[in-house]
């Protein structure tokens, strides 16, 4: 039959490490929320840039699309000018 100071500290033994699982369990669970959090904050300026991106491309089909049809409704000017 084994000691009582061997139970003890067998137990003590058993407390130690779970207290050490635990606190390793707690270091990767904010690693991984911290992981998360970047993981967000990158997708969330990847559609920033995408939504600048398709905002700028429309912005210049606007004007070319203004330019091309300012070109349609006046070629004698352009015309006249190459002419000369």
């Amino acid at each position: 039959m084994p000691d009582r100071s061997e139970s003890t500290r067998a137990e003590s033994e058993t407390e130690q490490l779970t207290k050490l699982l635990d606190l390793e369990l707690a270091q990767k669970r904010a690693n991984w929320k911290q992981a998360g959090q970047r993981a967000r904050s990158i997708r969330s300026a990847s559609f920033v840039f995408l939504f600048l991106l398709i905002a700028a491309c429309l912005v210049g089909s606007y004007f070319a699309f203004m330019r091309v049809t300012e070109e349609r409704t006046n070629p004698s000017s352009r015309s006249a000018a190459v002419n000369h």
